[in-house]
């Protein structure tokens, strides 16, 4: 059977810090107006913005090679847990899609990042359950390779006329982020559930199997590989640009490498000292997808009209954010906005850690 799993204080960190990006990427004051690094890529390229998704699926991977077995014989394993957990996260990422077309359900959006995140868990669980070290590399390298012969065997790769987009105005029809296609489509599940599997090579690397905690030797590794990782990628963006919505190879090894090396940075920070210090963060990596969730419901409701016509945010941002700093809603105010915002969700966190509430999904 699988052994209790083990809980590293780094991985906790790197999981706070990422959902604390995600809610700050989310929620400017005003979206006419945020700093460059804080929006996503047009098309290629690469921000600041794009590493966040992928640095937490890759974290998800880290964390299941912790508390999934790797090829074993045993009779217990966790198949209808998997499963449900699967479901769940499905359910949760449509239940944000219908809240926010609410009462427009004719134009909901059907994928969606909890939908991205539950699926790729799924199939990347039951890899991980069927494989030995060696296999995973092989599982790795066969999806980036499908995906990128899939893609290029498509047609060009710009907006609307791509085949990811083709597939998924297929399945989907119009129910899709934009006429454009969807960031989180059916095809970049592909390369998704390899970024996973990326992550949980990482993590097999960085425990010491005797204690189950990170070793040097182990975060030596986990730098070799993230440094690694960067490089090939840049050097394949030359031929296959880093695309976030395309969920590119290139794009793959880039914010993945990127993950690796905030990782191991966290693991050298995450000490006593550090625990005091980054407190916020852990306790927003003790709940991550309740609270992203929470957040997302949350930031849609503030969007509702009130009996005056204008909403919650707007009141808030409009009417004493921007008049107390004074840049007429400029990226300034803008950024000010996103941070109370995170703030808030740091504080329901921190609650959350005091009372012992953990809720897992």
């Amino acid at each position: 059977m699988a052994t209790a799993r083990p809980r590293i204080g780094a991985l906790d960190l790197l999981r706070g810090a990422t959902v604390a990006a995600m809610i700050l990427v989310n929620n400017p004051g005003n979206w006419n107006a945020v700093y460059r690094p804080l929006v996503h890529a047009p098309w290629h390229g690469l921000t600041a913005a794009d590493l966040i998704f992928p640095a937490f699926v890759f974290i998800m991977g880290v964390a299941m090679s912790l508390a999934l077995p790797g090829r074993s014989h045993d009779a217990g394993l966790p198949h209808r847990a998997i499963l449900t957990r699967g479901v769940w996260l499905v359910l949760m990422g449509l239940t944000l899609n219908v809240v926010a077309a609410w009462p427009h359900l004719g134009s909901v959006r059907i994928p969606g990042v909890l939908q991205r995140i539950g699926l790729t868990y799924v199939v990347a669980a039951y890899v991980l359950l069927s494989s030995t070290r060696r296999s995973l590399w092989a599982w790795i390298v066969s999806l980036l390779v499908l995906h990128t012969v899939v893609l290029r065997a498509g047609g060009p790769l710009e907006p609307a006329v791509n085949l990811s987009a083709r597939v998924d105005e297929a399945l989907f029809g119009a129910h899709l982020l934009s006429a454009d296609g969807d960031p989180e489509g059916a095809l970049g599940l592909l390369t998704s559930v390899a970024t996973a599997l990326l992550g949980a090579v990482a993590g097999r690397a960085l425990l010491r199997r005797s204690t189950n905690a990170p070793s040097r030797s182990g975060t030596a590794a986990l730098l070799a590989m993230g440094g690694g990782m960067v490089v090939a990628g840049l050097v394949l963006s030359a031929w296959l640009p880093i695309n976030k919505a395309l969920w590119t190879a290139s794009f793959v090894l880039v914010a993945s490498g990127v993950a690796a090396l905030g990782l191991a940075a966290c693991v050298a920070l995450a000490g006593e000292r550090a625990t005091r210090i980054a407190a916020p963060l852990f306790w927003l990596g003790t709940n991550p997808l309740a609270i992203y969730f929470l957040s997302e419901l949350t930031t849609t409701a503030m969007q509702w009209p009130l009996v005056s016509g204008r909403s919650v945010k707007d009141v808030v941002f409009w009417d004493a954010l921007v008049p107390a700093l004074g840049d007429n809603g400029g990226p300034f105010s803008s950024l000010a906005f996103a941070l109370l915002y995170t703030s808030v969700w740091i504080a329901v966190a921190g609650t959350m850690k005091w009372r012992g509430i953990r809720l897992r999904v």
